[in-house]
């Protein structure tokens, strides 16, 4: 019986150690930012914008820990700007970004974030000129005809406001 007892309390230290393991990986993924111009952070994991170039960047802001509903807003929107809009994001027009909204503060007050979601912004280099934060996108999520209505519309307003449509 106590060989039997030794064999519990060995599986239960590696089952111990496989969890802090985990959490240990899934806190070290983080998404690195470059210092701030003209006040703006801007990511810089897709290579920053150096150019005067006006681009879209869009960017999911999540939190540290990450449920399935955050992973499904970021994976579907993704999926649909890379679908629908497959000739800006090819050419580099549409950018996406990845932000940890906790370890980067200076862009969560910015965007005015609290909690995971999509901001579509317009910017110049590595300035932001203007953004639209999508916070209904968690309501939405259920409702897929919609979701894809509201991000493909504030992509479409984005991209007619860096090719000049002031709408």
């Amino acid at each position: 019986m106590q060989l039997s007892e030794k064999y519990k309390k060995l599986i239960t230290y590696l089952l111990l150690a496989f969890v802090l393991v985990s959490i240990g990986y899934a806190l070290g993924k983080h998404s690195v930012v470059t210092g701030t111009v003209n006040g703006n952070m801007v990511a810089a994991s897709n290579g920053g914008t150096t150019s005067a170039e006006r681009l879209v960047k869009i960017f999911y802001m999540h939190a540290t820990f990450r449920c399935v509903t955050c992973n499904s807003i970021e994976s579907r929107a993704k999926l649909l700007v890379e679908r629908d809009f497959a000739d800006a994001w090819t050419s580099k027009k549409i950018l996406w970004e990845e932000i940890n909204f906790q370890e980067n503060e200076a862009l969560a007050k910015k965007f005015d974030v609290v909690a995971s979601c999509i901001v579509v912004s317009v910017v110049q280099g590595d300035e932001i000129l203007e953004f639209n934060r999508l916070d209904d996108v968690w309501p939405l999520l259920e409702k897929p005809a919609e979701f894809d209505i509201y991000v493909a519309d504030a992509v479409k307003k984005a991209l007619g406001k860096i090719n000049g449509d002031n709408k």
